[in-house]
């Protein structure tokens, strides 16, 4: 064997090795694609079922977040504040989500859902008017505004104590 032919087995190997090399940056990078969609989708689950959890477990915001949804003019000023910071908070958990699908990161059904459900909460006037107050505010981006404003009308979010149209069926006493 002459150190030619050494040297073109040594090619050979060197160029087999790059290739393997690249095929599995390739794999690596599909999984860690993968896992990050997942997690994306789980922490736009987590973020609202923050909020979810807030309100289940009683307490003021509870109590004003039930009136914004079936008596909303019985709200104090106070109250009213709170509600803003509350869909001030879900909004711009949504912006984030909307963020992570504009990026590709967030599944596209997941945030078709999400838009769908805060398009649905606008259809409530406090909810509405939070929304204008934060447009003005500067809040969020020309482009999360665009895409909520976009999607199409639709009734707000069924919540069991109240009816479509907001008035409580079987309040609390």
């Amino acid at each position: 064997m002459t150190l030619e032919n050494i040297y073109y087995i040594g090619q050979t190997i060197a160029v087999v090795a790059i290739v393997g090399s690249l095929v599995f940056v390739a794999i690596q990078t599909r999984q860690n694609t993968r896992t990050l969609r997942a997690q994306a989708a789980w922490d736009a689950q987590a973020s609202f079922a923050e909020i979810n959890d807030m309100l289940a477990a009683g307490g003021a915001i509870s109590e004003v977040s039930y009136k914004a949804f079936t008596a909303t003019e019985t709200l104090s000023p106070y109250e009213r504040y709170l509600m803003h910071r509350l869909m001030r908070s879900l909004l711009q958990r949504a912006e984030a989500q909307f963020a992570l699908y504009a990026n590709g990161v967030l599944d596209a059904e997941v945030w078709r859902l999400r838009r769908g459900y805060l398009r649905g909460l606008l259809s409530n006037a406090l909810v509405d008017e939070v929304w204008r107050a934060e447009k003005a505010n500067s809040m969020f981006t020309a482009a999360f505004i665009a895409e909520i404003e976009g999607a199409e009308a639709r009734d707000g979010p069924i919540f069991l104590g109240a009816d479509a149209v907001g008035s409580a069926k079987g309040a609390r006493s």
